[in-house]
């Protein structure tokens, strides 16, 4: 079994290495206009921290998932959530 130390170094080393992330471009991992849920919505954190709320929802290997981004002004996406849906999702565009 893997060490808690190896798994917090590991967590640790992909965080330093955000820079150099890049996204698949498997055709399954491919976000669309038709995974859309909502937004822009507005940030609800006192103070507001700029930038647009949006919530798509993803079929990961046959399991629903949910995920939530902030697009910032300066160009950064803060990915806030990406789990398995609690709930049913609505998809307006399908």
């Amino acid at each position: 079994m893997t060490s808690v130390d190896d798994i917090k170094n590991i967590i640790v080393s992909i965080q330093n290495r955000r820079e150099q992330w890049r996204l698949s471009t498997r055709q399954k991992n491919l976000l669309t206009w038709k995974n859309y849920i909502s937004g822009p919505i507005a940030d609800n954190h006192q103070p507001p921290v700029p930038g647009d709320v949006w919530v798509f929802g993803l079929d990961i290997n046959g399991l629903s998932c949910y995920l939530k981004f902030q697009d910032r002004p300066s160009g950064v996406v803060i990915w806030i959530s990406l789990h398995e849906a609690e709930y049913p999702l609505y998809f307006p565009y399908r």
